[in-house]
């Protein structure tokens, strides 16, 4: 059996689990974000675990740390945590997730199908977190191609074609990533157009920049991330098999790829009846992850981490956070408000 044939009856398995328990979406994207609400017990929650993990590890301590923490386990609306988690940042490889979901939209819309060699290029992308895979899935999902640089008129219809991820998550009512770039390997595969692109300082969204910094970057907020990923938690970004078919892309398992162990996926790992679907980013100053954290019961959290640092971060905060926050949220024994 293919790998594409696997994950579409692992997505039957789950849908149909779903639909036992009467699950299901009740609210479209934008109004089901308008619910979530900032929680006073799952900040102080959040503070004192960042403050405890942090006196314990010094490199912590001299980190910049964007964190966004969503409870969906309860019966009411999704209660929020964060830390600087409104300040955009360079998210490295995290967007690909973005671009996952993107595929599979513009499937569930009639727009492109997956054909076989999409479906390698998502795995490639995803699971060995490819720059070159992305790329490609990139340049499909906006009809755009890598060249030399091009005419005002040519570079103007390059530019809008390029901007469609980001039409289609204000489309759910997310507005604070921008996804427009594919990631780049740095060995000279940024260039011509790419780079007129990157360089265009007229696009609202991208980072702040110093004089000769590349002006239209990628930027994503540990909060639009963590309210993305609650939109593929509870089918309400794509339709319910699309949904399950990437969070079983997005599946991440230490054993399988140890590196993962001092992300969000180990310090799961470390709890008993959980998966996780995430991806991690590492690029120059930036060490990131993102994604689900399930429970066998159904109960679900989200966490969003981005750390920045000269040098650069590689401690096992991610992990520790996530296992604390697991245990808190997911465990039986864990409370709420």
């Amino acid at each position: 059996m293919t790998r594409s044939a696997v994950l579409v009856v692992v997505a039957f398995l789950q849908l149909s689990a779903m639909t036992a328990r009467g699950e299901g979406p009740r609210l479209g994207a934008m109004d089901y974000l308008a619910t979530i609400r900032a929680s006073r017990e799952l900040q102080e929650f959040l503070d004192q675990s960042v403050e405890t993990l942090a006196a314990r590890d010094p490199n912590l301590q001299h980190t910049d740390v964007r964190i966004a923490l969503l409870d969906l386990s309860g019966d009411g609306p999704p209660r929020l945590a964060q830390r600087r988690g409104e300040v955009p940042i360079y998210p490295a490889s995290v967007v690909k997730f973005v671009y996952l979901m993107a595929a599979y939209a513009w499937q569930d819309n009639g727009q492109r199908r997956i054909d076989g060699e999409m479906d390698r290029l998502l795995t490639s992308m995803v699971h060995d977190s490819s720059n070159q895979a992305t790329r490609e899935v990139v340049a499909r999902l906006t009809e755009t191609e890598p060249g030399p640089e091009l005419s005002p008129d040519d570079y103007g219809v390059f530019r809008q074609r390029r901007l469609a991820v980001d039409r289609w998550l204000a489309t759910l009512g997310i507005t604070d990533l921008h996804c427009v770039n594919p990631t780049y390997d740095g060995d000279g595969d940024l260039f011509g157009r790419d780079k007129q692109f990157v360089s265009d300082r007229h696009i609202a969204g991208g980072l702040p920049t110093r004089e000769g910094e590349f002006a239209n970057r990628n930027a994503m907020t540990a909060v639009g991330t963590a309210k993305l990923l609650a939109l593929l938690a509870t089918d309400r970004a794509l339709t319910p098999e699309s949904s399950a078919i990437v969070r079983q892309r997005m599946r991440r398992d230490p054993v399988e790829q140890p590196h993962l162990a001092h992300r969000l996926a180990g310090g799961a790992a470390r709890l008993p009846g959980l998966e996780v679907y995430s991806k991690s980013g590492t690029w120059g100053p930036i060490y990131a992850d993102a994604g689900i954290v399930h429970h066998v019961s159904g109960h679900q959290m989200v966490l969003v981490v981005f750390t920045q640092a000269q040098p650069s971060y590689h401690g096992d905060f991610i992990a520790d956070l996530a296992q604390r926050a697991a245990a808190y949220l997911l465990l039986p024994r864990s409370g709420g408000e």
